[in-house]
């Protein structure tokens, strides 16, 4: 069944939801994108004035069910949704303010908005015979707990198993929609600054590499993207590796 090829991005102001704003423009499509920086909004609006709908949202606000249903007004309808919101720090201090800052976003946020999306295209496909892609950006953080950033791996394992409930959810309703989850390893952004540090990052991909893999997957109807592919092979040996391994790392 054919996509009507619109998009929404939640937190598009950097880094990855940005990046895709950009290759998603240059394809032709609408795209409609949110964050709390308005002035990073207008500078995306600029661009191509017809084509992107900005709408300022903190996505702490729980107020995603009320942007979704404006966006697919505006747009004439929502093809597929990209929450790429989050945050994440470096916290070994174990600092109240972060945890919570990070679960606030990560968890709470993601849930309100992830949970709107899959009810907005529950009700729209049921009606238009189309179909849609949620997507959700996790990491690689995901298969395994940290000392240095505890709320942001863990927020991660949450965003990848409400992700997969979700694609059950669509698998047994019937629902003509593609939830995939983008494990992301790290990618030229702030945020992996933030949560990796310096020191430790390797296999660095470009933030327009990975905003090209994330499309490619999207468009092939994958359930499960790593970015770049060969961090599977990470996600692999973290799974494996025993705890009196990785406790020493």
């Amino acid at each position: 069944m054919k996509n009507n090829g619109n998009v929404l991005i939640a937190g598009a102001t950097s880094g990855i939801g940005r990046a895709l704003c950009l290759l998603y423009l240059k394809e032709g499509r609408k795209v409609a994108v949110t964050g709390r920086r308005k002035a990073l909004l207008e500078e995306l609006k600029s661009l191509s004035p017809e084509r992107v709908f900005t709408y300022v949202s903190d996505i702490t606000s729980l107020k995603s069910a009320s942007v979704i249903e404006q966006a697919a007004q505006d747009m004439g309808g929502i093809g597929t949704i990209i929450i790429c919101s989050g945050v994440g720090h470096i916290n070994a201090k174990l600092s109240a303010g972060p945890e919570i800052e990070t679960v606030k976003t990560n968890v709470l946020g993601f849930t309100d908005f992830a949970a709107a999306a899959y009810n907005y295209f529950a009700n729209a496909l049921s009606h238009s015979g189309e179909s849609g892609t949620l997507a959700g950006i996790s990491s690689i953080a995901s298969f395994r707990g940290s000392d240095l950033s505890p709320s942001y791996y863990a927020s991660k394992a949450y965003v990848s198993n409400y992700l997969e409930g979700l694609r059950k959810k669509a698998v047994k309703n019937k629902l003509k929609l593609n939830v995939c989850t983008v494990i992301p390893g790290f990618v030229d952004t702030a945020l992996a600054q933030g949560v990796g540090g310096n020191d430790g990052l390797f296999w660095i991909a470009p933030v327009d590499k990975a905003a090209a893999q994330i499309a490619s997957a999207l468009r092939r109807g994958k359930n499960i993207a790593y970015i770049t592919r060969r961090w599977r092979l990470i996600a692999w040996l973290l799974k494996i590796i025993p705890d009196f391994i990785y406790n020493k790392i």
